[in-house]
């Protein structure tokens, strides 16, 4: 199933936010099978019936995400529900769950507000448990004269889509994709060893396996080489790149070079101290943004003048 991801936003035109979304919904919709096949942002406004005409032919699955609020420029909504031509009905479970939500904080109600109960007529509510502007889905071809592809209308702020995602829309993902054939991917980090190296040691090997996909990203201080295929194909790949990289590989999944030597640590609960230069507290930094960090790492110094560094450390002069 072909997935584009639609993102509105003048905000994020101009470079005053960053896209995130696109990441995050990539990483949760690859459990389902799919994949992102094209994405792009527009800006706040009606840009959105023509960008929603034109995906629509080429897509069975699109998510939109913005435009959902109270302001005069979150007209998702209404777009959505003329191109598709569904009226707008507004829903009472929503508009009470958003008129006890600002009651509770003692927010005044503007008639701006009550927008965000209107739902196209047909489509499912996904409800915010951290906003006041509900998710919308509405299923393929809801309006038969209108052919339409799955969509998923969305909060703008992530701390609102996240959850709604993981919550509500996975479940809808999990139904519609019921058949679809599943992809494996495995991710290996790789410590100090250049990325044309680790190329010429595995790529024609793991090329050689029927229906892989291989991708390298340099990272500062590590490669990621990461393999798509069927379960079988990723097992073959891997005994592959386990035998040609050996040591150099430090994780096998999201864990960070920190977090491998916090855990290393742990088990035999060894402590790590670090006396640190020119890196002005970096190391320290990586280290302690692992969860149980604290469990090994006691101290740490940042002595950049040289007279600190003999006083301090006992550095010889």
């Amino acid at each position: 199933m072909r997935v584009i991801v639609i993102n509105t936003g003048t905000e994020i035109l101009l470079g005053d936010v960053l896209n995130t979304h696109l990441a995050f919904i990539a990483r949760e919709i690859f459990q389902f099978g799919l994949r992102i096949n094209e994405q792009r942002t527009i800006p706040d406004g009606d840009t959105i019936q023509s960008a929603l005409a034109d995906v629509s032919l080429r897509a069975e699955i699109v998510f939109v995400t913005g435009g959902l609020g109270p302001t005069s420029d979150d007209i998702t909504r209404e777009i959505v529900a003329g191109y598709l031509q569904l009226p707008l009905v507004e829903d009472a479970i929503v508009r009470e769950g958003i008129r006890s939500r600002l009651a509770a904080r003692r927010i005044p109600t503007t008639k701006r507000i009550w927008r965000q109960a209107l739902v196209p007529a047909g489509a499912d509510v996904l409800p915010n448990e951290n906003g006041t502007a509900p998710g919308l889905y509405l299923p393929a071809n809801i309006n038969p004269g209108v052919p339409s592809p799955h969509l998923f209308l969305l909060p703008g702020p992530p701390r609102e889509l996240q959850p709604m995602f993981r919550n509500f829309v996975a479940p809808v993902l999990g139904r519609i994709t019921t058949g679809s054939k599943k992809a494996a991917m495995r991710t290996f980090r790789i410590a100090n060893m250049g990325e044309s190296i680790i190329e010429k040691k595995i790529g024609d090997l793991v090329l050689a396996i029927q229906g892989v996909e291989l991708g390298y990203c340099a990272r500062p201080g590590e490669v990621e080489v990461r393999v798509i295929g069927s379960a079988t194909a990723v097992a073959q790949a891997e005994e592959i790149i386990r035998e040609k990289l050996g040591n150099a590989i430090f994780s096998a999944s999201d864990e960070t070079l920190a977090a491998v030597l916090v855990r290393l640590l742990s088990q035999p609960e060894q402590t790590l101290a670090l006396a640190e230069s020119c890196t002005g507290g970096f190391l320290a930094d990586q280290i302690t943004n692992v969860p149980g960090a604290s469990k090994v790492f006691v101290a740490g110094y940042v002595t950049y003048s040289n007279q600190e560094k003999i006083r301090t450390l006992g550095v010889s002069r």
